[in-house]
């Protein structure tokens, strides 16, 4: 039978966000977040992502800033998102939320060094933003250092259990570290919190798909229900399990 070999993970079903914090004030909005729940009202407040503490709220002074820099993420125009950010950063520069927005939007440019260097300094002024974290693991698992993403997503998942996209991203680390009983442990996780997550599902079906034996009815169920969630089809994969069917 053939196997499926070195097929690479689906890290994510859309654009990594930016971390948020609950806050009276507007603040800058996720990465991927629709336009209007990007700009929001005064009155609404942005969702909370872990434990959050200390700075993380704008001041008020660059509620304006931000919030034109939370349209230029929902229109993905990251070279305006950034520079908007960068005048965050400059006006709240003890601000947490302010460098975490700016390294979301450099991650988004390929920019990985300042992207890392910006989420590292959130970081240090609020460790509690599990965003931050997953973020910094999934740039330093971009570049090929392992054991720091392990840290950083551990990390993560310890401020916010409940987060599927940092498990689905620690399963990939964990599968290159040549740990795939794990790595199966984190997608089902994923799953469990959001079964709606279409990359978890498929990186289950090749992570099934390269036991030994290969897992055929289980890699089959959760490669359907990918594809029903909006994957793209794998042609290497339905090679292997249409015979089967």
């Amino acid at each position: 039978m053939k196997r499926v070999r070195n097929l690479g993970f689906r890290l994510k079903d859309h654009e990594p966000a930016a971390a948020v914090a609950k806050s009276a004030q507007p603040a800058a909005a996720p990465a991927g977040s629709a336009a209007k729940e990007a700009a929001g009202s005064a009155g609404e407040a942005p969702l909370q992502l872990g434990r959050v503490k200390g700075n993380v709220s704008l001041p008020p002074e660059v509620a304006a800033i931000a919030k034109e820099g939370a349209l230029a993420v929902a229109e993905k125009q990251w070279e305006k998102a950034r520079d908007l950010y960068l005048e965050l950063v400059k006006a709240a520069p003890d601000n947490a939320l302010a460098y975490a927005n700016l390294g979301a939007a450099e991650h988004q440019l390929g920019n990985l060094l300042a992207a890392a260097g910006n989420l590292g300094k959130s970081t240090e002024l609020n460790p509690f933003i599990s965003r931050n974290w997953q973020t910094l693991g999934l740039i330093h698992y971009e570049r090929g250092a392992l054991s720091l993403a392990l840290s950083c997503l551990t990390r993560a998942i310890h401020e916010d259990p409940n987060e599927a996209e940092s498990h689905l991203i620690l399963a990939a680390v964990v599968r290159d570290y040549g740990w795939p009983e794990a790595a199966v442990t984190e997608l089902q996780r994923a799953v469990e919190i959001d079964p709606k997550l279409g990359s978890a599902h498929y990186n289950l079906a090749v992570t099934y798909l390269e036991a030994k034996p290969p897992r055929l009815e289980l890699a089959r169920r959760h490669y359907h229900a990918a594809i029903d969630l909006g994957s793209p089809p794998a042609p290497e994969i339905e090679a292997i399990l249409k015979p089967a069917e």
